[in-house]
């Protein structure tokens, strides 16, 4: 028994060596020579703030990632995470409970990724289609929530407390994301619905001919995609102590990024949200590094949708492989 469990370890290794070594080796090496140009760059304090300051868009990424598991895309999510900065804050200052009120803009935007997928799912619209139809709806709800102005949120707020706050030196909002994580592992690593999105984005007409409900599936993986963006957003929200109509421009590019980059294939059925995570550590540690090197927000920009034109092309020549 000891001897076979040491060679399923030893698989397991292997496996996730050669699923994400390559992608933790361009992290270290960004990370050294970031360091050696700046020594500033490696410090704990640093590395923890960077990855604070990118909780965006690791929750929003773990939501892209069920989304594009299952063969859509979701670009509504920069639009409804600045929409659910605005419904937490108008709920705070109607005297809601921050946890309730928290409660509440998540199931805001479960709801409206339910509507996503629904139109996609039935109507058989593609989700580019719809969700760009979304973002253009949600931007405009979130000017209208308070006429176009932002809402302040009282700093004494219990949410803003959790959201700057720490656990032995831990940030409340890093444990947040790992609790965040853990649950959509087990959802799509150890339940049936989280086999049913891998299904559905590899075939779609296989999976429905094995009896699998194509539209609750689709359904489930909008609405995890919305949860997890209107939490991002109200953490958003805390964080900026108020609502603000006008943020979060861009927020769904840099999740798509992420998750490409994580090894999670653009046209579905194939990744992870480890994959994910480090995919999003590395997006912080680039933006974090362009910012500390003193490169001009242009070419930040430029890199930054290079680095997506070629994530998608590395994952077109890896499935003709395949």
């Amino acid at each position: 028994m000891g001897k076979a469990n040491m060679i399923i370890k030893n698989k397991s290794l292997a496996g996730f060596i050669n699923a994400y070594g390559g992608l933790i080796s361009v992290i270290i090496i960004m990370m050294i020579i970031t360091t050696i140009i700046r020594p500033s760059f490696f410090t704990s304090s640093n590395i923890v703030q960077l990855l604070v300051n990118n909780n965006s868009i690791f929750l929003t990424g773990l939501g892209m990632t069920f989304v594009i598991l299952s063969g859509s895309i979701d670009l509504s999510q920069g639009a409804l995470a600045a929409f659910a900065t605005m419904i937490f804050a108008l709920l705070v200052r109607l005297q809601i409970p921050f946890p309730i009120a928290v409660i509440l803009t998540c199931a805001a935007g479960g709801l409206i990724g339910i509507l996503n997928g629904t139109i996609v799912s039935k109507a058989n619209v593609h989700s580019f289609v719809v969700t760009l139809g979304m973002t253009t709806v949600l931007r405009g709800l979130a000017v209208a929530v308070n006429g176009g102005y932002p809402i302040p949120i009282d700093i004494s707020n219990g949410w803003v407390s959790f959201s700057n706050g720490r656990v032995l030196a831990i940030p409340n909002v890093l444990i947040l994301c790992a609790v965040v994580f853990i649950i959509s592992f087990i959802i799509l690593k150890r339940t049936n619905i989280g086999r049913n999105i891998y299904a559905v984005g590899g075939n779609q007409e296989a999976a429905k001919f094995s009896g699998i409900d194509i539209v609750k599936t689709t359904v489930f993986a909008f609405c995890m995609s919305g949860i997890f963006t209107a939490l991002a957003g109200s953490i958003l929200a805390a964080r900026m102590i108020s609502g603000l109509p006008s943020s979060c421009v861009g927020l769904e590019t840099s999740a798509v990024t992420a998750v490409i980059i994580g090894g999670t294939s653009f046209t579905g059925g194939d990744g992870s949200v480890v994959g994910t995570v480090f995919g999003c550590i590395l997006m912080a540690i680039l933006n974090n590094a362009m910012v500390m090197l003193g490169i001009p927000d242009w070419m930040q920009s430029v890199m930054s949708g290079a680095i997506i034109i070629i994530s998608v092309i590395y994952d077109r020549l890896r499935n003709k492989t395949a």
